[in-house]
């Protein structure tokens, strides 16, 4: 048996459109299901945690990177198959796995049963999916999740939140470590890290970033003007910011940060609070299909 954990509130109602397309075919293919639907935040994980302890086939996630991130926070460590369909604003851990848009070819990209492990991170406790970021991004994410826009705009809202949040924003001086190696950057602008290439709705931060590989990408931008930062933006859908000055790449396993102001983290989208942080990779922690 399958469970499907639909978020029918994601992209603004498109977790309801596409539940109703899979729910159809499953029908109409007389193939056996379960469905929960989430009602506060959290409550997907706790749904995730109850379907792996009764050993179900595979828990599938319908809705955005939100839903995502709670659902593998449910089903990390388990031998409990995850599956994914999306209905996000972002949907950026889908365009990562190529997983496809259409609800019918990612329905049966689960159906296939085809199990890839991947790796997770944890980060003070919480677990990040596909990607995470302190500083002006997570702010960004912060400031599109309360907006009413998001319904209208898709994954454009990620641009015109980054445009939003640019006039107020005050880079600070930040202590890295990767693996022990300590870097000590002024004016730093945000830290991206990531096991997927993707986050912010498309844009390619981490380029190199692969979700087996037993390593976290870092993404750092620092010491660059407003309007520089402005500039360079468009080049991150691209990967094309990683050749400027003013960024550093690094990779590791256990990445720690700390800043002289708090700023603001996320994981897959999802506010973690303020730094410090410490992440740690857990290599194929998760089953996927």
């Amino acid at each position: 048996m399958r469970i499907f954990i639909v978020n029918r509130v994601s992209g603004n109602g498109r977790g309801r459109k596409v539940w109703a397309e899979v729910q159809r075919i499953l029908d109409g293919r007389q193939i056996p299901y379960r469905v929960k639907f989430t009602e506060r935040r959290g409550h997907a994980t706790e749904i995730a945690r109850c379907a792996a302890r009764a050993d179900v086939e595979a828990v599938v996630a319908v809705g955005g990177d939100g839903t995502l991130h709670e659902v593998g926070n449910g089903l990390v460590g388990t031998e409990t198959p995850m599956g994914y369909i999306p209905a996000g604003s972002g949907n950026d851990f889908a365009l990562a796995q190529s997983i496809p848009s259409d609800p019918n070819q990612a329905l049966e990209r689960i159906l296939k049963h085809r199990i890839h492990r991947v790796d997770t991170a944890d980060i003070d406790g919480r677990v990040m999916i596909g990607f995470s970021g302190i500083g002006f991004d997570a702010k960004v994410a912060e400031t599109v999740n309360r907006s009413p826009l998001k319904r209208w705009l898709g994954k454009s809202i990620y641009f015109f939140g980054a445009i939003q949040v640019l006039a107020g924003f005050r880079p600070t001086r930040v202590s890295l470590q990767v693996d022990g190696q300590c870097y000590k950057y002024e004016g730093v602008w945000l830290i991206a890290v990531t096991n997927t290439p993707y986050y912010g709705g498309g844009m390619n931060i981490c380029p190199q970033a692969v979700n087996d590989d037993g390593f976290l990408d870092v993404c750092c931008v620092k010491e660059v003007t407003h309007m520089q930062f402005l500039s360079v933006l468009p080049a991150v859908y691209h990967g094309g910011h990683v050749n400027h000055p003013g960024v550093r790449m690094h990779r590791g396993k256990r990445i720690t940060i700390q800043s002289d102001t708090p700023l603001v983290a996320h994981a897959d989208g999802e506010n973690l609070g303020n730094t410090p942080l410490s992440i740690q990779i857990r290599p194929k922690s998760l089953s996927l299909l």
